[in-house]
């Protein structure tokens, strides 16, 4: 109870609505502007086939900014970098306008929330763009010549692989690669971590920039550069305990910027490089990029939502690219499988899981909106 003729304490803002994931990209895209809409923000859309004025439907990546235009300091919330996982990561931006007035408006920060950075992915429900690139291994210095160790696995994860219960054997043969926790991760590091010889593999980074980075670097150089800070969080699913949100940075732990981002959320940061995330090391991630593009003070990480176990979301990427590796030979049902697969391995969006999920958003904002104003 306030004291007698003392200042009433300030009310706590309303809770925000339930987290909500769209039906389609499609659905999402027009939600997401029509709230933009409602929270008063200045929206621009960036279309990904300027060129081709029949393409249907059109697909965008759309921005909303929030906040003063001079603000010296840019908050960046980006999903859809890896397609179909800007199913939570677009509900994530939803709920975050809805409590924009509420939460954030007098904080003097400035937001830019980036729907869709790869729209075609989130179309199809794939997690790569149009050209079967890994977009969060595609900003890197071409030609590459980086390789991990996928090669020795490529047959095995590709090439013969077969939607069980046909490829059993394969399947035998594979995992006889991940009996104990060291060779588990020693796998995981070559498969994930970045791969630019098979086009037609899994975690292809291509062998030129995809149009989706040619649109994200033209929205970070028009809004972020010349910000004394700028800040991304870049939204995925489908690693981790299911419901936890992981903070994961691409930065060894002994960094300045890490320990600092680390102090700002209390210490729950983890980094690829260190090997104490449920991420491998990557190699041409957006993150890394976006420090590099801005020239002020600027920090990048991203917040990995899990889903299910590992071995799924493995075989759900396996399936897309073996029905897209032989689309020309499999019936329309394939297609529809591969796409049930990869909605299950990355839109877990059971009500549970949506409620942990907005919890966890919820909690990072706050971290991070405090952490920025402490200064």
């Amino acid at each position: 109870m306030a004291e007698e003729g003392g200042p009433c304490p300030d009310p706590a803002p309303p809770p925000s609505p339930a987290l909500a994931l769209p039906g389609s990209y499609l659905e999402s895209r027009d939600r997401f502007r029509e709230l933009g809409a409602r929270a008063g923000a200045k929206q621009q859309c960036f279309f990904h086939d300027a060129d081709d004025d029949t393409a249907s439907p059109r697909l965008s990546t759309d921005t909303a900014y929030l906040g003063p235009a001079d603000a010296q300091t840019l908050v960046v919330i980006a999903s859809g970098t890896h397609g179909v996982e800007g199913y939570a990561g677009a509900a994530c931006q939803f709920r975050f306008m809805q409590g924009y007035a509420a939460r954030h408006a007098s904080d003097g920060l400035a937001y830019l929330l980036v729907h869709a950075v790869n729209p075609w992915g989130f179309f199809h429900d794939r997690r790569v763009t149009p050209e079967g690139i890994d977009l969060n291994r595609n900003f890197v210095d071409f030609p590459v010549t980086h390789d991990a160790g996928y090669a020795a696995y490529h047959e095995l994860l590709v090439t013969r692989f077969r939607p069980l219960p046909r490829g059993w054997w394969n399947e035998a043969r594979l995992l006889s690669h991940a009996l104990t926790r060291a060779r588990r991760q020693a796998l995981q590091a070559a498969i994930t971590s970045g791969q630019y010889a098979y086009p037609d593999g899994l975690f292809f980074g291509g062998a030129a920039p995809a149009r989706s980075r040619l649109v994200w670097e033209d929205i970070v150089h028009r809004f972020a550069c010349g910000r004394r800070r700028a800040m991304l969080l870049d939204l995925h699913t489908g690693l981790g305990k299911r419901g936890t949100g992981e903070l994961i940075s691409y930065l060894p732990s002994g960094a300045a910027a890490f320990v600092q981002m680390a102090r700002w959320f209390g210490g729950d940061l983890k980094s690829m490089a260190g090997g104490d995330s449920v991420s491998a090391a990557v190699e041409g991630t957006l993150t890394a990029a976006f420090e590099r593009a801005v020239a002020g003070q600027s920090y990048a990480i991203g917040l990995e939502f899990g889903t299910c176990a590992p071995l799924p979301v493995l075989n759900a990427l396996r399936t897309d690219h073996w029905y897209h590796n032989n689309a020309n030979r499999l019936p329309p049902s394939e297609r529809e499988r591969a796409r049930r697969k990869m909605k299950a391995a990355f839109a877990a969006a059971d009500d549970a899981w949506c409620r942990q999920v907005a919890a966890r958003f919820d909690q990072v904002m706050a971290q991070l909106v405090r952490g920025l104003s402490a200064g």
